[in-house]
């Protein structure tokens, strides 16, 4: 694996947002057809990761520790989101 990076962790988040976006979307609402839901999702999390790319600050390099700790967080709080959505 090469090293990782900040960037890494935010293209993650940027899923997850994305995840929890469409989810909120559609059980909110409007509940969305699968299929354009998952489309919705795609495109949520395409415009993230262009974004992310933009920004220079995203490329440090960061210890695997950190790295895994920010990679838990993220599916922590997609949990959370998720399921507090949902109720």
């Amino acid at each position: 694996m090469k090293e990782p990076t900040l960037k890494k962790v935010a293209y993650g988040a940027a899923m997850a947002i994305a995840i929890i976006l469409v989810h909120f979307i559609n059980s909110r609402i409007y509940t969305l057809p699968p299929i354009f839901a998952i489309f919705l999702a795609i495109f949520f999390t395409y415009l993230g990761i262009s974004v992310i790319k933009k920004y220079d600050k995203f490329d440090q390099k960061i210890s695997r520790t950190k790295y895994n700790l920010f990679n838990a967080l993220v599916v922590f709080v997609l949990f959370i989101a998720y399921y507090t959505i949902a109720k």
